[in-house]
Order: structure tokens, then sequence, then C-alpha cells
């Protein structure tokens, strides 16, 4: 069965508060522009899509205070997969995501996990 992980270190997600306090479209493109590039810095580009649909969990290890976990803004890099790992976001092609809080004050990061539904 084919899994994939994706580590993006010393990041740190936006949190849903932020957007719901009404941030710019502007600022919200720059963050999604900064959530393309590093995961696909971090991706073989030779990488195919699964051919089915799949699950994604997110799990983000904080340096200092930890976010709740639903309150975790993932859509910039579930968009930044399309094309890559999956073909589109829809429910034809994602099942569900998932989102993980942990901590980690020496190696604080972001990871991917991708599995088939």
């Amino acid at each position: 069965m084919r899994t994939e992980l994706i580590i993006l270190e010393d990041e740190r997600p936006k949190t849903w508060n932020r957007y719901w306090a009404g941030v710019h479209w502007a600022t919200r493109k720059e963050e999604a522009d900064h959530a393309h590039a590093i995961v696909r810095a971090a991706i073989d580009p030779n990488v195919k899509p699964f051919d089915c649909q799949v699950n994604i969990t997110v799990t983000t290890y904080f340096k200092g205070q930890m976010q709740d976990s639903p309150n975790t803004c993932t859509k910039p890099y579930i968009d930044a997969l399309i094309g890559w790992f999956i073909v589109d976001d829809s429910p034809e092609f994602l099942d569900e995501v998932t989102t993980r809080s942990r901590k980690d004050n020496d190696n604080p990061r972001v990871e991917i996990l991708i599995t088939p539904a």
C-alpha cells in the first residue's frame, strides 16, 4: 500500500482565528504561495498522483505554545498537493483530512501523511 510523508521543517501553520478576523485576500494569497513553495520544495518533482481516493493527516509539531488541532489551517498545504499527490481536493479524490497537534520544542515541523482511503 502506497503512503507518502512530506516533512516541512520549522513550519507553523496559520490559525483559523486569523482568517475569521478578516485577513485581506492579498495576505491569504501570500500565505498560500508560501505553502505551495515549501510543499513543492519538499517533494520529488516526478511524483505521480494517487490513483484512488486518499486520506490526509496533517500533524503539526509545535515549539512553544501549541495551537488547538481544529484551529490549524491546513487548506494551503492541501491545495499545494493538487497536481502532485492528488488530482483535486474534491470528495472524489480526498475522503478526509485529519489535523493533529503535538509538542516538539527541539524539532518544530509539519508532517503531511497521505494514505489511500
